[in-house]
């Protein structure tokens, strides 16, 4: 999703002597390279209807909603849905349309939407029914006034099982419940955007069939694609993504060129579409495997599908020079397996090799091509970001080399889009303005404008390829320039979270913990134990085997803290097993130890209400502040997995002695309009706030120091129901010294209304954002991270927390921070 705001200045650049509108070019770009076709009509609702009645019979109130009302704003007339959350308990508001509609060759929808009050709103959704499932994404105005809200078909989830973009029956619009106070959201020019063979270019096939055969691929299947989306995009190239379920080799011939992200399975009907695509010149760029029928028609074999012998074992892409004309010499990527095609001997070569993280080659190719097709050995991951965007301009470029042309254009007209500007010559005078008198800030911004002149004259000159180059050396310059002319904030908590407990691939954790500290950081948290594994010498928990081979992870990392000068705040995923010996876990299974669903399926999370699973996490935390000199102890998924949990024989046993009832139907009574539902709710918060409070009590008893701190989810009045978190509560008693709700979303303004919520939930006690720099979904660069960081400062946090500490982001992302935003003074 994203949101753009009307009424900010749009960016005009030269790309030749006289001045070209970036939007204008575009068109006239597009227009010279597809043939000429008559617009498909692209409003879905304009939302203008003539009154409330007209307006009640399209959108229907759900869930006892209010029904929509016509209302003019701002000499216009729009469609008003009210969220009346001060008396109606409801979740969400919401409103159906009822559609007849084909989104199959699109990008997405956008709409105009404003909401002058969202505090009372966590967030907004926008569905779309197909078959016996739903399509849906999340978003968030920037803006009280009006947005323009895009909702990219490519970073849509599944629920069920959909029958394709071109079934859509049904529209949903969703608010959902952030707080007990009214408000209204206003909608107008719902429409289509980016249609393939229109204003798009490229199609990106999701395998939306995973749903009905392989519904454990669906999120990675989803993911996979919204990576490939996302760095089109970057790099200047729109997509439309496709469902493999039901497409046609006439929709697919709309297209310059066809991705396959990763699809495990593909419908027969959609093999032969895509046969017969190739067969009349169609382009075909894959990733992780193809279908054996397919590769006779792209003359690449498939190959065997490896496991790393060992970590780091696939680590970068080197490319043969000259064998792909544009691509980098090298992509970071650190795979944990791939899938290797084969050449065929005159149609297909190797263009790229993977190489291990010591620098050596492997002999496993990681990308083939042939004169149709591009096959790369494994998913496109996001690590190495701006050499990806770069390998695949290269792919599609080699494939079909007018889209070199478009991306030119659409990179030279991004420039100066950053942290929010929208033009260059608004970034030139807002980085001028922050920067001062500090001369590095100013050298930087003047070195972007003349990358910029240059990229224009390289455009001008048709070498589109270095006009790329140069375009983006500007962007990064620019950036640079922004970074660099921030300020720091003296005192504050700077901290990341390491997921990692061997800390950043490729450094060791002196290399590691260095880095932030030079940068101004405070504070790491590194992930050193979960529910049924330890990496480090403990009593308590499973040691990893890794810990004969690598070390005491924890020793390492304190070491390296207290050569630096950083905290290091220990972090434990709580009841998740993670990965727990096999040994244990079953140990754990046939003690009923383990939680299970209300469809009686099992998890691999210990169930909370279990008195040997509560003293266990209790032990494992307080053994840690007994046998190391941390800073602090951690916190996180110190709740449910979600709301369809615990329903376990010992809870049902548990929970009839805590409340003295005896249930016949099981989990019936507590579920949802269960007679003992609230009495279950609070029974299940009451099993993760017991053990918040004795770690906290046992840990200051034997080290009155160290610091206790959560990882929580951000909405405390849903959650405490949802997941059993309370932890406004365990502010309010004093068991932790901080909290740290993960606010991981890209749009500022949610960011700010979760801050000033939590801040008031969390009372005397600090509360320090979590920012998710690379949390899944969400990727943001430092202009953005910075943003959220700004605002977590306006609020008066004193501190923050970035997810996650990684190779990119001791890369990029820290050293940027460091040059102003967390300047070490």
């Amino acid at each position: 999703m994203k949101t753009s705001c009307p009424g900010r200045s749009h960016s005009v650049i030269a790309l030749t002597r006289s001045l070209l509108a970036p939007l204008a070019f575009g068109a006239w770009l597009l227009g010279a390279l597809l043939p000429s076709r008559a617009q498909a009509p692209r409003i879905i609702d304009d939302c203008r209807f003539a009154d409330n009645a007209a307006a009640s019979a399209v959108w229907r109130p759900m869930n006892g909603s209010a029904p929509p009302s016509m209302v003019t704003l701002e000499g216009a007339k729009v469609l008003r849905l009210s969220c009346k959350f001060a008396t109606n308990p409801v979740d969400r508001a919401s409103w159906d349309r009822r559609v007849a509609l084909d989104l199959g060759d699109c990008s997405g929808v956008q709409f105009q939407f404003c909401c002058r009050n969202i505090a009372p709103v966590a967030y907004f959704s926008i569905y779309f029914e197909s078959g016996s499932g739903w399509y849906a994404s999340t978003f968030f105005p920037e803006r009280s006034g009006w947005n323009t809200i895009t909702i990219d078909k490519a970073a849509t989830h599944t629920e069920g099982q959909p029958a394709g973009w071109n079934a859509i029956k049904t529209i949903r619009i969703s608010a959902w419940r952030g707080g007990d106070a009214d408000t209204a959201m206003f909608l107008r020019d719902l429409r289509k955007f980016g249609t393939l063979g229109q204003d798009v270019l490229v199609a990106i096939l999701r395998c939306d069939s995973a749903a009905q055969s392989q519904p454990g691929e669906v999120t990675g299947t989803a993911q996979f694609a919204a990576n490939v989306a996302d760095v089109f995009q970057e790099a200047g190239l729109g997509c439309a993504t496709l469902s493999d379920i039901n497409v046609s080799a006439a929709e697919l011939r709309k297209a310059r060129l066809v991705v396959l992200p990763h699809n495990p399975t593909m419908p027969a009907r959609t093999v032969a579409e895509l046969t017969e695509y190739l067969q009349r010149g169609g382009k075909l760029l894959t990733f992780y495997g193809l279908n054996a029928k397919l590769r006779q028609a792209v003359k690449i074999d498939g190959g065997p599908y490896l496991k790393p012998p060992r970590p780091g074992y696939f680590s970068t892409m080197r490319f043969a020079p000259g064998a792909l004309p544009g691509a980098p010499a090298s992509v970071g990527q650190n795979s944990w397996n791939i899938a290797e095609p084969k050449p065929v001997a005159g149609a297909s070569r190797v263009v790229a090799e993977w190489f291990d993280a010591d620098g050596k080659p492997t002999g496993h190719a990681a990308v083939v091509a042939s004169a149709n097709c591009v096959e790369m050995s494994h998913v496109l991951l996001t690590d190495d970001r701006a050499n990806k965007r770069r390998m695949l301009l290269a792919m599609a470029g080699y494939l079909a080399p007018e889209l070199w042309a478009q991306t030119a254009a659409t990179a030279i007209a991004r420039v100066g889009q950053v942290a929010g500007f929208r033009s260059f010559e608004e970034a030139r005078v807002q980085i001028t303005r922050l920067a001062g008198p500090n001369d590095s800030a100013l050298s930087l911004l003047a070195g972007a404008a003349k990358l910029r002149d240059d990229a224009a004259t390289a455009h001008d000159q048709r070498r589109f390829a270095a006009a790329c180059d140069l375009a983006a050396a500007a962007a990064q310059r620019l950036l640079e320039a922004y970074c660099t002319a921030q300020q720091p904030l003296p005192g504050e908590f700077r901290a990341c979270w390491c997921h990692s407990a061997f800390g950043v691939p490729g450094m060791d954790w002196d290399a590691a913990i260095q880095r932030l500290a030079e940068n101004g950081f405070t504070a790491i948290l590194p992930n050193l134990l979960w529910g049924g594994v330890a990496f480090y010498q403990s009593k308590v928990l499973p040691v990893s085997p890794a810990v004969a081979e690598r070390g005491d992870q924890i020793a390492k990392c304190l070491a390296a803290c207290k050569k630096h000068g950083l905290q290091v705040h220990v972090w434990k995923v709580n009841w998740n097993l993670g990965d727990a010996p096999r040994e244990f876990a079953e140990k754990m299974r046939s003690e009923g130890r383990l939680q299970v669903s209300s469809l009686g399926k099992e998890e691999p999370w210990l169930c909370p209400s279990h008195p040997a699973n509560q003293q266990l996490e209790i032990d494992a935390m307080v053994e840690v502040a007994r046998n190391y000199d941390v800073d602090g102890i951690h916190f996180d998924y110190i709740r449910y997995p979600d709301g369809d949990h615990c329903y376990c024989a010992g809870c049902k046993q548990r929970f009839e002695q805590a409340s003295h009832l005896t249930f016949g139907q099981w989990p019936q009574a507590v579920l949802t309009q269960g007679p003992a539902r609230l009495a279950w709710l609070e029974w299940r918060r009451d099993n993760i706030t017991r053990v918040v409070k004795a770690v906290s009590e046992q840990v200051r008893a034997a080290k009155p120091k160290v610091k206790l701190s959560a990882a929580v989810f951000r909405n405390w009045p849903s959650d405490r129901d949802s997941v059993g978190q309370d932890w406004k509560l365990w502010c309010d008693r004093g068991y932790l010294d901080f909290v740290c709700p993960m606010d991981y979303t890209e749009s500022d303004a949610q960011f700010g209304n979760w801050v000033k919520s939590q801040q008031e939930w969390a009372g005397k006690v600090p509360c320090y954002p979590g920012i998710g720099a690379s949390a899944t979904p969400v990727n943001m660069g430092a202009d953005r991270v910075i943003g959220q960081i700004q605002l977590a400062r306006q609020h008066g946090t004193r501190g923050f927390v970035i997810f996650n500490y990684g190779a990119t982001e001791a890369k990029d992302l820290v050293p940027l921070l460091g040059k102003g935003v967390t300047r070490k003074e």
